[in-house]
């Protein structure tokens, strides 16, 4: 798909790069360095959308004419409980404790940014998949982080991965989404900018 803008990725994820190259995009890519804290009161949709539209606004001020930014966040929760990326094993392991045997939704948002006139415009869409993991067993959970190290994942798991593929039963929803990134809304958002 050829559009009328060049694409910055405002993102270091590895998977959300090969997502924009799966699309067929030529893009480049620029790290943020964003406090990705919110305010309590906000439902998971909420700060999902608060996240990624930090991430845009921080990318606007890097954007050049004729640039069209994304950024993205994933959320993972449970029971009203958001669950960052863990900071080190015991909070890794207290995580997928936690998501064991039950579900969670993981919710992105997904922003698009273009500056008019030195203003940020942004667009922003959220959605939510329900993750139903079974039981994980103690020495699955120690293997999975030993061997994995899934301190840059929310919720400490990648779908994609090993523990993905042997406890996760069932998604309802996206499963790029929970990979992370939406690459429907993303492919929708781009459609008015299609040559």
């Amino acid at each position: 798909m050829t559009l009328t803008h060049e694409i910055v990725l405002g993102s270091q994820s590895p998977r959300r790069a090969a997502f924009l190259t799966s699309l067929g995009l030529d893009f480049q890519t620029l790290p943020l360095d964003v406090d990705e804290s919110a305010p309590a009161h906000l439902s998971g949709v909420e700060v999902a959308a608060y996240v990624s539209e930090l991430k845009a606004k921080a990318l606007s001020t890097r954007l050049e004419s004729g640039q069209l930014g994304i950024t993205s966040d994933t959320e993972v929760w449970q029971k009203g409980h958001r669950f960052g990326k863990p900071t080190n094993e015991a909070s890794a392991r207290e995580m997928l404790e936690a998501l064991s045997g039950t579900t969670h939704q993981v919710i992105s948002g997904l922003t698009l940014v273009t500056m008019d006139n030195g203003t940020p415009q942004l667009t922003t869409e959220t959605s939510v998949v329900t993750v139903y993991f079974s039981e994980i067993p103690d020495w699955a959970i120690d293997f999975y982080i030993k061997h994995y190290k899934p301190f840059d994942k929310a919720g400490a798991y990648g779908i994609q991965e090993w523990i993905g593929a042997g406890f996760i039963e069932r998604i309802e929803g996206n499963y790029n989404s929970v990979v992370g990134l939406d690459t429907a809304a993303l492919f929708k958002l781009l459609l008015p900018y299609r040559k």
